[in-house]
């Protein structure tokens, strides 16, 4: 058993070992001539990202669950689909992609936890558009039933879902149509009927579908839920079971940079053979994301926010998250009023067109703030943003992993500032976890807080004391 083990562990060391060097060889042709202010990682920086990947593929390796790829070239993907992969960006798997790619085009279902910005969208579509143009390997066939269905919760990561698709799927047999609310129902619906390989869409438009037209969905392969926590624990689950009931024992691929163990259970009763993928720390923030903790009284939260846009500490485009709608447009308006910077709110009252806009707007930089509820939390690539400011604390430790996951993509590094208070008492005891088990400072404020206790189990040995000693 010692010698089995140390083989694992030779193995892992090797292979993980590969990866390293690979990943130096693109660092270096990617830095030929290149000065760093054009936006690539610094040495130290890349050191540390290549430490972490290290780190995340030995346990991979050793765990010997999964098949593991270091190149998209040995998955036996199609050669179209190769050359989208290249042109999005990817020059080689990212941990998550080396694990899930391959064990998804063997028709495993899975239930993956990974960091926000870890490639998770990429790696359940690349198993799905492989899946259609092999099936359907041209576009002269009789008109198409879908192969494919993947769940959002909300209707900006459905849109962004699908555009990562029609890019990773160009020039193939295969077509998408997008269900979401706020969009003319007929026109979603015609789309399906002239033939797709993949339904993106969020539960309540896709079951308003379905009830109302009868829409073949037996021949469905393979069903995704993206930010599957959100999706079952949120209200969602008597709409996704309905969606899953009516498919024929699909395969099924469930993301989440968070995953619970009541997750876990519900996930397991829907295939009995799922395998459960982790990369990085459950529920906890990217390491690549900085946190900068701040002790903020309610009054003085807008003057601190002010003070940090004129400063240089701010990094625009950035998100502003607050925790009601009328919020987010008040504090937008007062932005722009006090500080001359052009902002934004977002939020679900909005009509679809106008967060269209508003998100072009902010994603081709002309406007630098974006102020949102939630609704830019959940799995949105928001791939110039390398600064989030939590405002107001949201409900959850949860959330608050997701909303700051937006300021890092693919491992590149960015800041989160986070207003804090007594008014945050139920998430302070988890949130000051949060920041040590990050190596964030941890403002004397709130260390000290009355609220920075954990509770034991009750007796005469045991009562409340501080956090962390």
């Amino acid at each position: 058993m010692l010698w089995r083990m140390n083989l694992n562990v030779l193995f892992a060391g090797a292979m993980a070992s590969m990866y390293v060097m690979r990943q130096m060889m693109i660092f270096a042709a990617w830095n030929v001539n290149k000065p760093y202010s054009s936006g690539l990682l610094t040495h130290c920086q890349f050191a540390h990202h290549l430490l972490s990947d290290y780190l995340l593929l030995m346990n991979a390796f050793m765990l010997e669950i999964l098949l593991i790829v270091l190149a998209f070239s040995s998955c036996g993907l199609p050669q179209k689909l190769l050359q989208n992969i290249e042109t999005a960006g990817y020059v080689m798997p990212t941990p998550v992609q080396m694990q899930v790619i391959p064990a998804a085009l063997d028709g495993q279902s899975l239930l993956v936890s990974a960091d926000t910005g870890s490639g998770k969208t990429a790696s359940f579509l690349i198993p799905i558009i492989s899946l259609c143009a092999k099936l359907y390997p041209n576009n002269n066939s009789n008109i198409r039933k879908p192969l494919a269905v993947v769940l959002t919760p909300t209707r900006e990561l459905g849109i962004q879902v699908e555009d990562q698709a029609k890019l990773l799927g160009k020039g193939l047999p295969f077509k998408t149509a997008l269900v979401v609310g706020g969009d003319p129902i007929a026109r979603q619906l015609y789309r399906i009927q002239q033939g797709v390989e993949l339904i993106i869409g969020t539960p309540g438009r896709l079951i308003d579908i379905l009830t109302k037209q009868d829409i073949e969905l037996t021949d469905v392969k393979i069903f995704g839920l993206d930010e599957v926590d959100c999706m079952l624990q949120r209200g969602f689950w008597d709409q996704v079971m309905q969606i899953f009931r009516a498919l024929s024992q699909p395969q099924l691929l469930m993301y989440s940079a968070t995953i619970s163990q009541d997750v876990e259970k519900i996930a397991s009763c829907m295939a009995t053979d799922i395998v459960t993928v982790s990369i990085g720390k459950p529920s906890r923030p990217s390491r690549a994301v900085k946190q900068l903790a701040i002790w903020v009284e309610s009054k003085q939260k807008k003057q601190k926010l002010f003070d940090i846009l004129r400063s240089k500490h701010f990094r625009p485009p950035a998100v502003v998250y607050v925790g009601s709608r009328a919020g987010a447009d008040l504090l937008s308006d007062a932005i722009t009023a006090t500080t001359g910077i052009k902002a934004l709110s977002i939020h679900g009252t909005k009509s679809m067109k106008e967060r269209r806009e508003i998100m072009r707007m902010f994603l081709v930089g002309e406007v630098s703030v974006v102020v949102s509820t939630g609704i830019l939390g959940r799995g949105i690539d928001l791939l110039a943003v390398r600064q989030v400011i939590v405002f107001d604390m949201p409900n959850s430790i949860k959330e608050y992993v997701h909303q700051i996951g937006r300021a890092s993509r693919l491992g590149e590094e960015g800041n989160a500032i986070v207003f804090v208070n007594d008014e945050d008492k139920k998430l302070i005891p988890e949130f000051v976890d949060i920041l040590k088990s990050s190596g964030a400072i941890i403002p004397r404020e709130l260390g000290n807080s009355r609220y920075n206790v954990v509770s034991l189990p009750s007796g005469k040995n045991f009562k409340k004391r501080k956090y962390g000693g």
